[in-house]
C-alpha cells in the first residue's frame, strides 16, 4: 500500500464550503439543532401515545410537523456532507443522525429517538462558551447541561407514558390525561415531590409518577450539590477575607507559573519589600501552596488577568509594580501566551500610567509593541538562561557570582540609588572612591536622567536626576557629601 492510499480522502474545498463548514460550528446554530432534536424526539414520543382511529386527524398533524423537522435534518446532513473534509470522516461522525432521518416510513418512527445523542454535541459548545460565563455556571457548565438535559428527558418521558398508560382516566376534575394534563403534570410531579394535581389510576400511570419523582429528587440534588460544590471550592481558593479596596502600593502579579515563585520569594527577601502585600491574579483549579515563610501578605485572585474589572478589583490604580507573567496554562500556545501578556499589559498602563509595569514574553519579536505601549520593562524566557550558560562556558566559574548578585536571599546584590544633590557636577570616579570608602561598595555603573544606562563610563559628570547602580552588601541611603570631601569611615 502506497502513501496515498493509507491516507483518508481528503477533499480540496472552496472558500464558500469553508464559510458554511465556519456556518455550522457557531455556537447558536448548534443550539438550534439541539432544540430542534429536542422538539423531534417529543413529537416522536406523543406520536406513540395516540391511537389510530381515535386522533387520526391529530396524528397526521403531528407527522407533518414531524416530517417536516425530518426535512430539515436532512438538508443539514446533506450541506454538512458537501462542505466535509472527508467522506469516511462524515459517516463516521454522522452515521447515527443519517438513521434517525428514516422516519417517513412508520415502522422507523423509533430511529427518531437516536437524535437525542446529538444533544452531546452540545457540551462543546458549551464549553467553548464556558470563559465568558461567571464562575460558578463556566466551572460546572457540563454539571448543569446534563441536569438540563435530565429535566427535559424525564417531562418528555412522563407526558408520553401518563398520556398512554392514563387514557381515558380523568387527570382532575373534568379533565381527561390529554398532552396539556399530561405535561403539567409531569412538571408539577418533577418539582412538587407528590402526584399533582390527581393520583393515578393504573398501575403503569403510578410506576410513572414515582419516576418522575424519584426523578425530581435526584435532579435537584444533583443541582444544588453542583452549586454548593462549586460555591464551597470558590470561598477556598480565595481571599475572601482581604479587602482589595484597602490595598495601596502594593504588587499585582498578572500570571502564575514555575517563575512566580521566585518572584515571591525575592520580594520577601527584599529588606524594603518584605512586608509589601502582593496579588496575584490568575485561574487555576487548586490555589499554589506556598512556603509558610513568604506566604505572609499574599492574596489571590481567581480571575482572569486580561479583564478589566479582574485589574480593578486587584486595585490596579493604587498598585506600584505590575508584573505580568507568560500564561500557558490550559494548554495555551506560546503566540497565545504572548498575546494575553501583550493585552494585559497594555490595559494595565492604560489604567495606570504611573503603575511600573514588567512583562515576561516568549517571542522576542513582540517586544516592539510592548514598547510602543508605553510598557517600562520587560523580559524575554528562555533568552538570559542562554546568556548565561554561554558566560559560564567561556569564562569558568562566574555562574557562583551571578548566583548571588541575582538574589536577595544571600551575599551582595545590585541597587540603585538616587544621588543627593551635592554630587552634581562631580565625576564618577570620585564617586567610586567615596562608594568603596564609605560604603564599602562597587560602583558599576550610572543611569542617566535622560533613561539611558552606563556601566562603567570612562568619564562621567553627575547631572540633576541621575541614579547610580552600585554592588553591596545591604541597601543603604546616600548621605549629602560631596564625593572625593569626606574623611574614609
Amino acid at each position: 500500500m502506497n502513501d496515498k492510499e493509507a491516507k483518508p480522502e481528503q477533499r480540496t474545498r472552496r472558500p464558500w464550503q469553508i464559510a458554511l463548514s465556519n456556518f455550522f460550528r457557531s455556537a447558536w446554530v448548534e443550539a438550534s439543532v439541539g432544540l430542534l432534536v429536542v422538539c423531534s424526539v417529543g413529537l416522536t414520543l406523543f406520536e406513540f401515545t395516540l391511537g389510530e382511529a381515535e386522533h387520526a386527524q391529530l396524528l397526521r398533524q403531528v407527522e407533518v410537523i414531524a416530517d417536516g423537522i425530518t426535512i430539515v435534518f436532512g438538508i443539514e446532513l446533506y450541506l454538512r456532507f458537501i462542505c466535509s473534509t472527508s467522506t469516511r470522516r462524515f459517516f463516521r461522525e454522522y452515521w447515527l443522525d443519517l438513521l434517525a432521518i428514516m422516519p417517513f416510513f412508520r415502522a422507523f418512527r423509533a430511529f427518531r429517538l437516536l437524535r437525542l445523542l446529538r444533544i452531546l454535541r452540545l457540551f462543546g459548545v458549551v464549553s467553548r462558551l464556558a470563559s465568558h460565563f461567571p464562575y460558578v455556571l463556566r466551572r460546572g457548565a457540563i454539571e448543569y447541561m446534563v441536569t438540563c438535559a435530565l429535566l427535559a428527558v424525564t417531562v418528555l418521558f412522563g407526558t408520553g407514558a401518563m398520556m398512554y398508560f392514563e387514557r381515558g382516566t380523568l387527570a382532575a376534575e373534568g379533565g381527561a390525561f390529554n398532552l396539556t394534563n399530561s405535561f403539567w403534570f409531569s412538571l408539577y410531579s418533577l418539582f412538587a415531590g407528590e402526584p399533582v394535581p390527581t393520583t393515578p389510576a393504573t398501575v403503569g400511570g403510578k410506576v410513572t409518577a414515582v419516576f418522575v419523582m424519584f426523578m425530581g429528587l435526584t435532579i435537584f440534588a444533583m443541582f444544588t450539590g453542583t452549586v454548593s460544590a462549586f460555591m464551597v471550592e470558590r470561598l477556598r481558593m480565595e481571599d475572601t477575607n482581604v479587602d482589595f479596596d484597602s490595598l495601596q502600593d502594593h504588587i499585582i502579579v498578572c500570571g502564575w507559573n514555575s517563575k512566580a515563585m521566585i518572584i515571591v520569594r525575592e520580594y520577601r527577601a527584599s529588606p524594603n519589600n518584605q512586608s509589601t502585600p502582593i496579588v496575584v491574579i490568575t485561574e487555576f483549579e487548586e490555589r499554589p501552596e506556598l512556603p509558610a515563610a513568604i506566604e505572609r501578605g499574599i492574596s489571590f485572585l481567581n480571575e482572569d488577568f486580561t479583564k478589566i474589572a479582574a485589574l480593578e478589583r486587584a486595585g490596579i490604580h493604587r498598585a506600584t509594580t505590575c508584573i505580568v507573567l507568560a500564561d500557558t496554562a490550559g494548554g495555551r500556545s506560546e503566540q497565545d501566551a504572548d498575546a494575553r501578556t501583550i493585552l494585559a499589559a497594555l490595559t494595565v498602563e492604560k489604567l495606570n500610567e504611573d503603575v511600573y509595569t514588567c512583562a515576561e514574553l516568549l517571542n522576542p519579536s513582540y517586544g516592539s509593541h510592548l514598547k510602543m505601549g508605553g510598557v517600562n520593562d520587560f523580559v524575554v524566557s528562555g533568552e538570559y538562561g542562554a546568556y548565561l550558560l554561554a558566560q559560564a562556558s567561556m569564562n569558568r566559574g562566574l555562574m557562583e557570582v551571578y548566583s548571588e548578585l541575582l538574589t536577595y536571599e544571600h551575599g551582595n546584590e545590585i541597587y540603585r540609588l538616587a544621588i543627593p544633590d551635592q554630587w552634581i557636577g562631580h565625576s564618577f570616579r570620585e564617586a567610586m572612591i567615596e562608594l568603596k570608602d564609605r560604603y564599602n561598595a562597587i560602583l558599576v555603573g550610572v543611569y542617566s536622567a535622560s533613561g539611558k544606562t552606563k556601566l562603567n563610563p570612562k568619564s562621567h559628570l553627575f547631572v540633576e536626576g541621575d541614579e547610580v547602580v552600585v554592588i553591596a552588601l545591604d541597601e543603604f541611603q546616600l548621605d549629602p557629601s560631596t564625593p572625593g570631601k569626606t574623611t574614609p569611615g
